[in-house]
């Protein structure tokens, strides 16, 4: 490890708890809701993405409620599922593993508990995110702990660093891997992909993708005779011009290999279509949401279960990440469902919230306040709450007495909504977990500072057009907003033949009918857990709060 010693602890706690509960105490449960099964096939795949340090799950939302301990008894039990019906189950995680959540942000140094709870997790293959690469620390923890704690298993196709101690310029981790999978004897050419990032610290190189799949490394791994699947795990959006590059590139040499890709960034549930045997998922954020994907019909080299169709088939479901969903897709119950492992790592979670007194309470929020699930501005919008009472009462240069200012914020700078009730330690660096201060200009006329905000928003030359989905990186907003076409209510209509507000996701062509009792939550176009929808209402990219003058 790079860290200090003195947190050596870390290390052996896992060897000294007793056995737990699964979840953390102050969860929710989870509320009992009809679920749809998962098709099983050859090969199978858990996935996470942008879990941003939400390891103690989501707190005040049934839901979400379950912690990485659980996710681990979940992989465990459903890698045992798996085995027993002769198939294969894959763990992958996709990325922005960091900056997002106390349990990360407030340690010093930061992650030195959440990178000892994520190697526990059996992950297969996992690749880095861009919130991995802001800064050099967090890269450099990347090369010197996260990539030995997953050795052989982390994939950086495109990404070099300086290495710390010898200054050279290497491959943060192996550029792709090929294996062969232990019961269905699948032999799979796997890569790890960044989208093109160009706000990385300088110690790290982030090479293009266009550039990177004409090396000679990847032209010699495509042109492999002996692959069964092709398997991309990116920290890239699903619809985008990385993953459509790769997609061409591959399909240059293998016309019909089966291609799976794996995505995040945007923090959506999302799936794409390249062709009818390729398909792409990404799997929401903050640990929400845990992805399955199953492929059948793939030729092996041992082919035990059942010779291979014609045509791969691909299916998908997204498994909310509570005790309720786990327990039904293992059939088990909470007297067989937890493992030892997993019950150690849900304690240590509690240990680590508590040395980092992420429960602290430092207010109570009158009322709920929301990114998108209301209109802004209104009561109820934590950006007028924000431009309303907290720029107002917390900006103010005393060294200018009498001097009015505006104050002007990227609505992307806040990540979560205020539940009602105690606002912690945690809701700090939930809400906001970045380190930027306010850059401040002084006797600015009036007339022309009121107009920067309108030009924020409105200049496509600035920020991203919301149809130019291949420019990932652009705009001031929360990155959700960028690809939702329009703004969804309780009013709006959920027939499959009438919904798109969900840019270009792809339908797997299924038409599971249900009778639901349902609860709020995510919807997508098809194939999901029957849910009531969760309105979606884009805010403006800036907001702007006058400060008046003091004397």
């Amino acid at each position: 490890m790079i860290y200090d010693r003195s947190y050596a602890h870390v290390l052996s706690f896992f060897s000294l708890v007793a056995p737990l509960l699964a979840h953390q105490p102050s969860a929710p449960d989870p509320i009992a809701a009809p679920l749809r099964e998962l098709k099983w096939g050859q090969l199978n795949f858990l996935h996470t993405t942008d879990t941003h340090g939400w390891l103690a799950g989501h707190l005040q939302e049934p839901s979400y409620s379950a912690d990485w301990g659980d996710y681990v008894s979940f992989a465990t039990r459903m890698r045992e599922k798996a085995e027993a019906q002769g198939q294969d189950l894959l763990v992958i995680d996709t990325g922005d593993r960091v900056e997002g959540n106390g349990l990360y942000d407030s340690s010093e140094p930061k992650g030195v508990y959440t990178s000892e709870i994520l190697r526990q997790q059996h992950i297969d293959l996992l690749s880095a995110g861009n919130h991995e690469l802001y800064k050099q620390n967090t890269s450099d923890a990347e090369l010197l702990t996260t990539v030995p704690n997953f050795r052989g298993n982390y994939l950086a196709s495109n990404i070099d660093i300086i290495h710390p101690m010898t200054k050279e310029t290497v491959p943060l981790a192996p550029r792709f891997k090929k294996f062969t999978t232990k019961k269905q004897g699948i032999r799979i050419i796997a890569f790890g992909f960044l989208f093109d990032f160009t706000k990385n610290c300088n110690n790290t190189i982030v090479h293009s993708v266009e550039e990177t799949i004409k090396e000679d490394w990847f032209q010699e791994a495509i042109r492999d005779k002996e692959v069964d699947l092709f398997l991309v795990v990116g920290h890239v959006p699903v619809h985008s011009k990385e993953y459509d590059a790769i997609f061409k590139e591959i399909r240059m040499i293998h016309w019909d290999t089966p291609i799976q890709f794996f995505g995040g960034h945007y923090h959506i549930r999302d799936f794409a279509r390249y062709d009818s045997n390729a398909f792409g998922l990404a799997s929401g954020r903050f640990m929400e949401t845990i992805g399955f994907m199953s492929i059948d019909g793939l030729t092996t080299s041992k082919q035990l279960v059942k010779p291979a169709s014609t045509t791969p088939s691909f299916h998908r479901r997204y498994i909310d990440n509570n005790l309720y969903s786990f327990y039904h897709h293992t059939g088990l119950d909470e007297e067989t469902f937890p493992t030892k492992v997993g019950q150690n790592v849900s304690q240590f979670i509690q240990q680590s919230r508590s040395t980092l007194q992420l429960d602290k309470v430092h207010g109570c929020a009158p009322r709920d306040f929301w990114m998108s699930r209301v209109k802004y501005p209104s009561e109820d919008s934590i950006y007028t709450w924000l431009e309303q009472q907290v720029l107002p009462n917390s900006l103010h240069d005393k060294s200018r007495p009498g001097k009015s200012a505006l104050a002007i914020v990227n609505t992307g700078a806040i990540r979560f909504d205020i539940f009602k009730g105690p606002f912690t330690q945690d809701s700090v660096f939930i809400v906001s977990p970045f380190t930027s201060g306010f850059r401040y200009l002084k006797d600015i006329p009036y007339g022309k500072a009121t107009l920067i905000v309108e030009i924020l928003n409105k200049q496509p030359q600035i920020l991203t057009d919301a149809d130019n989905r291949s420019s990932i990186t652009g705009g001031l907003a929360p990155p959700e907003q960028s690809v939702y076409s329009s703004d969804i209510s309780f009013d709006d209509s959920l027939a499959l033949s009438s919904t798109n507000y969900l840019k270009d996701q792809a339908p797997l062509l299924r038409n599971d009918h249900f009778e639901p009792n349902i609860i709020p939550g995510y919807i997508t176009t098809d194939d999901k857990a029957p849910m009531a929808m969760t309105p979606f209402i884009r805010p403006s990219h800036s907001i702007v709060s006058p400060i008046a003058s003091r004397l």
